[in-house]
């Protein structure tokens, strides 16, 4: 999510991902591939590690087609775009941070199918899950090839740990709940939490509701369809309690609470550590590596697991962020563009940079740069069901004030019924504004 991506993004320019980018306020800032011309302007709120990956793709493209390109950064995409399209002047192609943002331009006849370009739904679905050929269809037509791709529905933890404790990864929740109360047992504080940046906590939440009440719940409750007074809602946030508690957390909640996203990666794989697992993206390892504590072997010393199931009728629903390029302008060039973007060959480039996974199926796991980055690539690449990071479907000031209900929450559990009361009143005024 956007408030997630400046923490990456400012500290760890070596992540392997990053969620969204933050959507601060800029002026949009141009570059281009080659001096003088006509050229395919893309516009993105890319910036940093994520940016500098896509102006080499773009180079690759010039190189490869001699079609010039002109990238153009704008913090502020929704407000650009929409001036722009008011301006009648909107860039031939961008790259949209929210598929409900691409159902909203294609809705409104900004956007152009991408059939009739060429670029058919056979020839996505062979590169491409249905999770993530359905992030750029809206009602039945796809607008969109997602360009980009990270998970959030990851358990960070130490394989000589997890040797030394006698268990395996866990695949269900009842077996993460087992091994957490086997650190208990043992003495060991089996869980870091930052939860004094929010965020940390509406993943955790996302997490287990995707898996508890089902994607299609999901999808209501982050869209104003459902309240959030449903008891489903109060359900997934016990069971989270349940499984961070006092005793398991590292400094117990309150200390939690005072733990921000990249303390709470030191707390598990520091040179120091304290506890044993952190629940987050993908992103986690590029910073515990190359932040953190440099001397980590990825895959040896640092590895991760899936969020495990907990109703096997819902499976393991990938819970993470995804960028679309869709087309404004049909002509030869912006075709040749976004095929070449769909492409095995361009994935190839982009990923190799360690800054971004590609969803793309015909990527070989052998371009990305370490084992930690290939793992949450076969992650993205064969997810059946994509739900987008909650917080950042929810509209206007709610992402925010939903992280610090969640954090009102976890301190005080017995709470919970009270805070989502109030939030669920925010949330009516925010959904019918």
């Amino acid at each position: 999510m956007a408030r997630k991506t400046w923490v990456v993004v400012s500290l760890a320019a070596c992540a392997m991902t990053a969620g969204a980018a933050a959507s601060a306020t800029a002026q949009p800032e141009t570059h281009a591939t080659k001096a003088g011309g006509d050229s395919i302007e893309v516009l993105s709120l890319w910036g940093g590690s994520e940016k500098a990956a896509f102006l080499k793709v773009l180079a690759a493209f010039t190189k490869k087609t001699g079609i010039k390109t002109q990238y153009t950064t704008a913090r502020d995409f929704l407000p650009v775009i929409r001036t722009r399209l008011a301006a009648k002047k909107p860039p031939p192609v961008a790259i949209v941070p929210r598929p409900g943002v691409v159902a909203d331009l294609a809705r409104q006849g900004a956007l152009k199918p991408l059939a009739p370009m060429g670029i058919t739904k056979s020839m996505l679905a062979s590169r491409y899950s249905k999770a993530w050929l359905d992030l750029g269809t809206v009602d039945g037509k796809v607008y969109g090839i997602t360009a980009k791709a990270n998970s959030k529905s990851v358990v960070w933890y130490k394989p000589a740990s997890f040797k030394t404790l006698g268990v395996q990864t866990p695949k269900t929740w009842a077996q993460l709940e087992a091994i957490s109360k086997k650190y208990e047992a043992a003495g060991q504080k089996p869980w870091a939490v930052g939860a004094k940046d929010s965020w940390t906590l509406t993943d955790w939440f996302e997490n287990i509701y995707a898996r508890q009440a089902g994607p299609q719940k999901y999808q209501q409750l982050f869209t104003g369809k459902l309240p959030f007074t449903d008891k489903s809602v109060e359900t997934a946030i016990k069971t989270m309690d349940e499984i961070l508690t006092e005793d398991s957390v590292v400094g117990g909640k309150q200390g939690a609470l005072g733990t921000a996203f990249t303390d709470g990666i030191g707390r598990v794989f520091g040179t120091k550590p304290s506890a044993e697992m952190y629940m987050e993206g993908g992103f986690v390892g590029g910073i515990a590596v190359g932040q953190v504590n440099p001397k980590l072997k990825p895959g040896k010393t640092i590895a991760f697991f899936p969020f495990p199931t907990i109703n096997a009728k819902y499976g393991n629903p990938l819970v993470g962020a995804g960028d679309v390029a869709v087309a404004f302008v049909d002509n030869p060039s912006v075709r040749k563009l976004l095929m070449y973007l769909a492409s095995p060959e361009a994935g190839k480039l982009w990923v190799s940079t360690g800054a971004v996974i590609s969803p793309n199926k015909q990527v070989p796991a052998s371009a990305y740069p370490n084992v930690l980055a290939r793992a949450e690539a076969a992650q993205v690449a064969s997810a059946k069901t994509f739900n987008f990071d909650g917080s950042d479907l929810l509209p206007g000031s709610l992402g925010d004030k939903w992280g610090s209900t969640l954090q009102k929450a976890f301190q005080s559990p017995d709470d919970t019924s009270d805070v989502l009361d109030d939030f669920q009143s925010d949330a009516e005024g925010e959904f019918t504004s």
